[in-house]
């Protein structure tokens, strides 16, 4: 009889410790750690039609860092105070291509939702201008993996921008933040390509006078000239008309006779750039040409033929291949979807546990309640020395990430599909 009732005080003991452990996990330590919810991480990206092939790798890795941390705690002060996380996601996309309405609409549908307290997204600059107005009210903190505009949070001293940044923000303080640099800095990848990668010394620039074309020309120069090198004819970094016909005899004949060895195209025109590259071919073959993300396009291979060999662009954002810390995260996306990461998988990865990571400091700040999403918004914008997979980052007051990833690829001939890599450069300051 004594057996019996001890043995059932010991069932009893244990059925109240069995209750007591619902809604808990073991923590580090064996702490028991309270999930009080769900917090919800959004993301609005092109999941269909002619842009699937960019959005849906960036879904794969939000979807693998959710479930890699599953849930968010409190990291010091209350580390006992955790929401389990969960991924919303919606396509922009709307008759095969991105839709900046649709993705106005989408952050509407998020914002809706108490338990969405951030964003990764959007990946395009048109879908980010209708978004941010929208967003920017409801302190709905924007993470992008793939704009790279910069008059989305810059207002250069050039004026090209004409207020665009402010007007984006009718409520205020910032709310948008992006895991790539601007296009702008291009121009600067361009020159380190020149010189450090192509050991050049002389450039003669075609530019477009667009906004673009002369942003990528004065970044262009001043990092060529900090690298060591010269600009062989600066005086109009040579100007061209793009709405006229592309004729570039006299200006190649010219960088020929200044003695240019390497020639760098800022301007957004494909058929202009591969007018260029042909006219080159046929006077100085052995000069290498390097333009922007806008002869990324295999349209120049195949407008510049044969002379498309000796050709090298840049493109914003990094290349998984040279990067030590992405190695775990390359090997994990290819077992959990078997194929290879896309050009915004790495950023959107990063984005989603930079923002896991500044969500735990907001349980902190509320504390270990459900933080709001402006106590979230606040943690982003403090997001210093973050160490993710593509290094080490942090956000600028504007928004802008401070990691300046580049990467440089060549066209090896007419029929190269894309270009061959070449360089990572890393823009500093």
């Amino acid at each position: 009889m004594a057996g019996s009732l001890v043995g059932g005080a010991t069932r009893a003991v244990v059925l109240v410790a069995m209750v007591a452990m619902i809604g808990c996990t073991a923590g580090p330590l064996g702490s028991a750690r309270t999930v009080s919810g769900t917090i919800k991480i959004g993301a609005d990206l092109t999941l269909s039609g002619d842009d699937a092939a960019d959005g849906v790798p960036a879904k794969n890795a939000i979807d693998l860092a959710i479930k890699q941390a599953g849930r968010v705690c409190g990291p010091s002060g209350y580390p006992d105070a955790c929401f389990d996380l969960q991924a919303v996601t919606y396509d922009d996309v709307s008759q095969g291509i991105h839709d900046p309405a649709k993705g106005a609409k989408n952050v509407l549908l998020l914002a809706a939702d108490a338990r969405v307290l951030a964003m990764v997204g959007p990946l395009h600059d048109s879908v980010a201008k209708s978004e941010l107005p929208v967003a920017n009210p409801l302190r709905l903190a924007m993470v992008s993996p793939g704009t790279t505009n910069e008059c989305l949070s810059q207002e250069p001293p050039d004026g090209h921008c004409q207020g665009l940044s402010a007007r984006l923000r009718p409520a205020g303080p910032n709310n948008f933040f992006r895991m790539v640099t601007t296009q702008l800095v291009e121009g600067a990848a361009g020159a380190d390509v020149a010189s450090k990668t192509l050991g050049k010394k002389r450039a003669f620039v075609i530019n477009d006078q667009t906004a673009f074309g002369q942003g990528l020309a004065s970044t262009f120069v001043a990092r060529f000239a900090r690298d060591g090198g010269t600009i062989v004819d600066p005086s109009d970094l040579g100007a061209f008309d793009p709405n006229q016909p592309p004729a570039f005899g006299s200006r190649v004949q010219r960088a020929l006779e200044l003695g240019a060895d390497v020639v760098y195209f800022a301007g957004i025109g494909v058929g202009a750039a591969g007018s260029l590259r042909r006219e080159m071919a046929a006077r100085m073959p052995q000069v290498p040409l390097i333009g922007s993300d806008r002869i990324a396009s295999s349209q120049f291979a195949k407008v510049a033929g044969d002379a498309a060999r000796g050709s090298y662009y840049t493109v914003v954002g990094p290349y998984p291949g040279v990067l030590r810390a992405a190695q775990g995260f390359v090997r994990d996306y290819k077992t959990a979807y078997g194929r290879e990461v896309g050009t915004f998988s790495l950023p959107a990865y990063d984005a989603t546990r930079l923002l896991i990571a500044a969500i735990g400091r907001a349980i902190e700040d509320a504390g270990g309640a459900l933080p709001t999403r402006d106590q979230v918004l606040k943690e982003v914008a403090l997001t210093r020395d973050y160490r993710g997979v593509m290094g080490t980052m942090s956000f600028d007051s504007g928004g802008d990430t401070t990691l300046k990833l580049l990467t440089a690829y060549q066209w090896l001939g007419a029929n190269d599909p894309a270009g061959q890599f070449v360089a990572q450069p890393l823009i500093d300051g």
